[in-house]
């Protein structure tokens, strides 16, 4: 009997146990309830029309960073567009001309001219500590955030003359090194290698090949023969070609391994000696390309026509139109793709669940 008694305790603590076991298990792995993505609903007309000078881009989901003036002051603000919260980090004592975001989203980079002919780069944090900075002389001056490296990037200064220089800048070791390239316009491919196009500076031509160079070594790879076009993402090279003079162009989606991940065919709009690439972004978490297309083909400076927006899975190769006409103009998208910064000074915001636009400017006398 005691045996019998004792056998029944040892598989009733057992189960307790296994139980316990399952409950851990499930609590380590679930996210917490707060953790979960939501899609928060954007305010309208949080921004001041009367201060306002531009957004920038995203820092979050929810949160963007903007550009107020404070009494002649250009300051960089961050505003959370679900609750309409806001906080200025920076004021910009010396003439603004640009700023960006880092791909890690917490580095922001201050292109401002405190003299003709010179340009103060300065990069802070999210809290507004300035990190680096550095003033270079310039007539102007161009930059490649490093995705595989978040201390890292490229910076090119032009000369009057359009002769150039291109810099390696270390973040954490608050270096700006000289590095021989021969063309200006260049983007990072790696942590250690870059791509640029190499275009034939004897004759007028709209496609190059593009050219890996390791910037350690100096090796150099030729990627693809002719791109119109191309952009290094996370998980892909973007590039873009026509296999006809005069088109449809391809936007090729190319893995790290070289292999076609997906292509999509459109009509480009000719320019004097080169073709429009109409505004995109990638969502990088989503393998998917949010961009603009001409719905006709044509001559830009005559287009008359309209755009169409469209969603491109550059894993499955599926295609959805989301809006059929558009003006054309700058688009930024938010981390998890529900909402896309729109407009010339990113002004308004394009939720893609619903298709719908939300103004953030708020017009004078007007209450949110």
């Amino acid at each position: 009997m005691n045996k019998k008694k004792i056998s029944v305790l040892l598989i009733f603590l057992l189960c307790i146990l296994w139980l316990s076991a399952c409950q851990s298990e499930q609590t380590q792995t679930s996210p917490p309830e707060k953790e979960k993505t939501e899609n928060k609903e954007v305010i309208s007309g949080i921004l001041a029309k009367d201060s306002f000078v531009e957004n920038i881009g995203w820092l979050s989901d929810s949160e963007i960073l903007s550009v107020q003036n404070d009494d002649g002051i250009p300051s960089l603000y961050i505003y959370n567009l679900s609750d309409g919260s806001h906080k200025k980090i920076y004021g910009i004592p010396s003439s603004f001309v640009s700023a960006s975001i880092s791909p890690d989203k917490k580095k922001i980079l201050i292109h401002s001219a405190p003299a003709s002919y010179s340009a103060r780069v300065t990069i802070i944090d999210r809290a507004g500590e300035v990190l680096f900075q550095e003033d270079i002389p310039s007539y102007e001056l161009t930059h490649s955030w490093n995705k595989f490296n978040d201390n890292a990037l490229l910076m090119t200064s032009f000369s009057e003359d359009w002769s150039f220089q291109v810099f390696h800048i270390d973040i954490e070791e608050g270096t700006m090194d000289p590095i021989e390239v021969e063309q200006p316009f260049v983007q990072w491919q790696s942590k250690s290698s870059i791509l640029f196009q190499d275009w034939n500076t004897e004759e007028i031509s709209v496609a190059a090949p593009l050219i890996s160079q390791n910037i350690q070594g100096g090796a150099k790879e030729m990627i693809v023969d002719s791109s119109v076009h191309f952009n290094q993402f996370n998980d892909s090279l973007l590039s873009v070609f026509s296999r006809e003079e005069e088109g449809p162009f391809t936007y090729q989606f190319i893995t790290s391994n070289g292999e076609i991940q997906s292509e999509f065919t459109v009509d480009l709009l000719s320019r004097y000696s080169d073709w429009l690439i109409p505004h995109y972004d990638m969502i990088e978490g989503k393998g998917q390309l949010i961009t603009f297309v001409a719905n006709e083909p044509g001559s830009f400076d005559t287009y008359s026509g309209t755009f169409s927006l469209e969603r491109w899975d550059t894993v499955s190769g599926k295609d959805k139109v989301l809006f059929e006409d558009l003006p054309l103009e700058p688009i930024q998208c938010s981390p998890n793709g529900d909402y896309c910064l729109y407009g010339n000074q990113l002004e308004k915001v394009i939720d893609l669940t619903n298709s719908t636009i939300i103004q953030l400017l708020k017009e004078e006398g007007a209450d949110i």
